[in-house]
């Protein structure tokens, strides 16, 4: 199991990843497979920067909600070469990375062993505060 605070650093270096993946695997002249990549690995990263998590700038979307961002995430990176029609133009490898990649993220999500607040509300735990900083 994936603790948080792990969860909330992977969160970073994968969306880190996504936004430099078009250029490692050879998508940077495919415009529809460079942006639906790097639109992930952008959004991944910018909403947790606003999720009530150790490494964030605001506390604003509850954790609850970022792991269904997370799995909105991953189903948008498996489907879109199906659904922006381009996965003609990818190689079988550059396909497998649109569905790697969304698998990943939800992968995430499964293996992630906190609990969300609502789980924490039903088990009486105040959730009313943000997560202390804990070096």
């Amino acid at each position: 199991m994936v603790s948080l605070k792990a969860h909330n650093i992977l969160d970073y270096v994968a969306g880190a990843f996504l936004v430099v993946a078009p250029y490692l695997f050879g998508l940077g002249d495919l415009e529809v497979a460079r942006n639906v990549l790097m639109t992930a690995g952008f959004a991944l990263i910018a909403y947790s920067l606003f999720t009530n998590y150790y490494y964030s700038l605001m506390r604003v979307i509850p954790l609850g909600a970022h792991m269904a961002l997370d799995v909105l995430n991953g189903v948008f990176l498996m489907t879109a070469p199906w659904v922006l029609n381009y996965r003609v133009f990818l190689t079988p490898g550059q396909e497998y990375l649109h569905y790697i990649a969304g698998v990943g993220v939800i992968g995430l999500v499964a293996v992630t062993r906190e609990k969300t607040e609502v789980a924490k509300m039903r088990d009486g735990i105040d959730v009313t505060h943000t997560i202390p900083y804990r070096a």
